[in-house]
């Protein structure tokens, strides 16, 4: 699926703002939909703060926050009619899902779960390197890709746990909540590569998947940055060229 075309960050002066006379119509709307990924940014962070209240309610407020970031990622990457009908295709049931009796996911929710967080970090990283100038709206793309990745992988440990029961080990409950929980926390430490080595994984595809998002979460880094501080080095050298 190509998103060619898409213009999620604008390409104007980092130093100028949506209200600057100077900027015209569309640079302005640019700068309003670049805004979509502090949002974005914001529930990812919102995300993390309500993991320790995973059993209020019966998981209810760590699934609402999910949900908010679903939504969050649909708004920032559906520019177009195509992408927000693909966004909606795979996020509405992903959100209906959410919120099945007792907070429990379920197979099909995280499923749908991983693919619409997948397709939000397609779109965006597709943007991201499509315009040259470093802005506060490319940095927080950046970063949203970056922490979609370890609800991604949170997803798909519960996943296997819930098909190859007792693949980890140091899940402090049999609870499917207790486990969402703790899978989500070792989530994050494997892509930092923190390796606590409270839980750890001992069934074959549990490595796997460890493995690959250590990698993964290394490889980005590097890449990002470099990619980052080429765009901004290349766009100063253009202004200094004029």
């Amino acid at each position: 699926m190509s998103v060619d075309g898409d213009r999620g960050l604008s390409e104007e002066d980092p130093g100028r703002s949506e209200g600057d006379p100077g900027l015209s119509e569309e640079e302005r709307e640019l700068s309003r939909k670049s805004k979509t990924y502090h949002v974005l940014l914001a529930s990812l962070f919102l995300l993390l703060a309500l993991q320790p209240y995973a059993n209020v309610g019966g998981g209810f407020l760590v699934q609402l926050g999910l949900a908010g970031l679903l939504l969050a990622g649909l708004a920032a990457v559906a520019s177009r009619r195509r992408l927000f009908i693909v966004g909606l295709v795979l996020g509405a049931p992903a959100v209906a899902l959410l919120f099945v009796p007792g907070g429990v996911p379920t197979v099909a929710g995280g499923v749908l779960t991983i693919a619409m967080l997948m397709f939000i970090c397609i779109v965006i990283l597709r943007r991201v390197f499509k315009h040259p100038v470093v802005m506060s709206g490319t940095v927080s793309a950046a970063l949203v890709v970056y922490l979609i990745f370890g609800v991604m992988w949170a997803k798909a440990y519960w996943l296997v746990e819930h098909f190859y029961p007792d693949s980890f080990t140091g899940l402090s409950g049999p609870g499917a909540i207790d486990v969402q929980r703790d899978l989500f926390y070792y989530s994050y430490v494997t892509l930092t590569t923190l390796g606590y080595g409270d839980i750890n994984p001992v069934g074959p595809e549990a490595r796997s998947l460890a493995i690959t998002e250590a990698i993964v979460g290394q490889l980005y880094l590097v890449v990002m940055v470099a990619g980052l501080v080429g765009m901004r080095l290349a766009h100063l050298q253009r202004r200094t060229d004029r």
